[in-house]
């Protein structure tokens, strides 16, 4: 295993679409120069120990001289201090180097999986980062030590060529033996490791998924079969890793035995050299110590293949996420008052289907007008509103808001005056308050506000905490109605001036529906765009013009009163 095949990565253009880690890792390259220094010098201090032992058999012993044992015992205490204090330095500037890398890769990939799922509509979980904390406690950790170490087995072969030509032979057969079976050792568990890895991931993932409906399996007997499938899918991953990891378990036993006979060869090399009287016989151990130090990177790189094949598998995945979901351009914040939203010929493809989700769409809502949108289950509402806050990007038309093209807004800056609201609320692990504000330093009195218009400031105040009472994953705690209500405040936070609103009343009560309709002739009157979709009719009296979709296309566009009984009817098709 070399250091090209773990940590090494292409000599492209710093900032460049798809190369963040290598930039990143580049970046750091001082910190690894300060390292490889280290290391120089630890390998270098190394060599006290054989020098010591020689001096005392080939000198000391002679001249029983204590003066001269006393200076080299000194010499040896000393070395042996810096080389420690040297280890101990490289280590933390190792762990350092692993914050910074962190810091500069951690927050981009965030936001590249929360890009991505929105994207393909759903998530991709946590595994990506736990991928690239395998990658990054390789390439900072002691896994890495042998890339720093090995470009000294030439200097400790050297030595024993110096000492005699016959030891450095051995040694240097040996150190290529037990390489060859380290670079056999990765060729041979390369592909069972990935298969593993990819079943891991698999598990993992249907793992995560069954947690978040834990309910639904509970409540429809459906634990036992999906147990039996989750055991299946376990069983696949195991098998998978025990059987990368027989054939490394083998490889590395093969080393060690070769590595133990290396080690008597040399001993018995030594001595028969020692009886020849080529050699003196202290030499033989320095010589077993300094070949002994050669092998310790072969060693150190058959102990480390696991998390090295980790964290090469780690950087492919989170370079392939990060150029995929390149940082988006900043773009110039315009001020512009305009509220009106305009949608031209709006359409919206996804693989594997033929015809498109969205196909054609075009309309207009002017300032402080609301816009209800109709139709049967999967004509496209909830893609629709999902292109309308920007969470999707159009495979064809435009969209504009406020004189914009979308293509043209900062999405921070777009985010800050839209509301939405999902069909499944989306609320977090968290208080009250950070989910009504977005987990944004908006002031509490913004936040009570946005309550308050949304009807449930009272309802807070009932619970545990009021506005500081935790809720769990998904608003875990509450009712669904009240989930609903904090998600509208939310979306109501800062009085946004698009507000997109997906099934807002689908778990309201009557006292809930009231509220709502409240808070959208509020909105209206400061001059709000608003597009609900819904199933409900009674939100319906809110709304200026109804918007039937059907297959993905505008069946019919109106006043709610124009529509008629027809509206009804496909309100009544969920």
């Amino acid at each position: 295993m070399s250091l090209a095949d773990t940590t090494a990565v292409p000599r492209l253009a710093e900032g460049q679409a798809g190369n963040e880690i290598d930039a990143a890792l580049r970046s750091l390259r001082l910190h690894f120069v300060i390292v490889g220094v280290f290391s120089s010098m630890i390998n270098v201090l190394y060599l006290s120990s054989p020098l010591y032992l020689m001096q005392v058999y080939n000198r000391v012993l002679v001249s029983e001289s204590m003066p001269t044992l006393a200076l080299l015992t000194v010499m040896l205490v000393i070395a042996l201090i810096v080389m420690a204090v040297l280890d101990a330095a490289r280590a933390q500037v190792l762990v350092r180097s692993g914050i910074l890398l962190d810091q500069k890769l951690a927050g981009r990939l965030f936001s590249a999986l929360i890009q991505k799922s929105s994207r393909q509509g759903f998530s991709l979980g946590a595994q990506p980062l736990r991928e690239l904390d395998d990658f990054r406690t390789f390439v900072t950790g002691p896994g890495i030590y042998f890339a720093f170490d090995l470009p000294w087995i030439p200097l400790y072969l050297g030595l024993l060529y110096l000492i005699h030509p016959i030891l450095g032979v051995v040694a240097t057969v040996g150190a290529v033996l037990l390489l060859g079976l380290a670079f056999v050792n990765e060729s041979v568990t390369k592909k069972p490791m990935e298969d593993a890895r990819n079943a891991a991931r698999r598990s993992f993932s249907f793992t995560e998924n069954i947690m978040q409906h834990a309910d639904v399996i509970r409540a429809m007997g459906m634990q036992s079969a999906v147990e039996r499938h989750w055991q299946g899918s376990r069983a696949g991953m195991l098998l998978q890793q025990a059987f990368a990891s027989d054939r490394n378990a083998l490889i590395s036993a093969t080393i060690r035995f070769a590595r133990l006979l290396l080690q008597a060869l040399m001993l018995g090399t030594g001595a028969w050299l020692a009886i020849d009287h080529t050699i003196m016989p202290a030499t033989i151990f320095a010589a077993s110590i300094i070949m002994g130090r050669a092998l310790v990177p072969v060693e150190q790189s058959v102990a480390a293949w696991k998390q090295a094949s980790a964290a090469r598998s780690g950087y492919r995945r989170v370079r392939d996420i990060l150029k995929e979901n390149p940082v988006a351009n900043l773009k110039t914040i315009v001020p512009t008052n305009e509220t009106a939203l305009e949608v031209k010929e709006l359409t919206y493809r996804v693989a594997r289907r033929s015809t498109p989700v969205l196909d054609a769409l075009s309309f207009k809502i002017g300032e402080g007008e609301a816009l209800g949108i109709v139709g049967p289950s999967g004509s496209g509402k909830s893609t629709l509103a999902k292109l309308l806050i920007g969470a999707l990007q159009p495979s064809g038309g435009e969209i504009w808001f406020g004189g914009l093209n979308y293509a043209h807004w900062d999405a921070t800056e777009f985010g800050r005056i839209t509301g939405y609201l999902p069909q499944d609320v989306g609320l977090f692990a968290g208080t009250v308050r950070e989910n009504i504000s977005r987990f944004s330093d908006t002031s509490v009195d913004q936040v009570i506000e946005a309550a308050t218009l949304a009807g449930i400031h009272e309802m807070i105040l009932d619970l545990p905490q009021q506005y500081d009472t935790m809720l769990g994953p998904g608003g875990l705690g509450l009712s669904g109605g009240q989930r609903q209500r904090i998600g509208l405040a939310r979306a109501l936070l800062a009085r946004p001036r698009l507000l997109v609103l997906d099934e807002p009343n689908a778990h309201l009560d009557v006292a809930g529906e009231t509220a709502l309709s409240k808070a959208l002739f509020v909105m209206k009157a400061q001059g709000t765009a608003i597009v609900v979709i819904t199933h409900q009719p009674a939100i319906l009296d809110v709304v200026d013009t109804v918007l039937v979709l059907k297959s993905g296309k505008i069946d019919r566009m109106g006043p709610p009163e124009t529509l008629g009984t027809q509206t009804t009817a496909q309100l009544s098709v969920h």
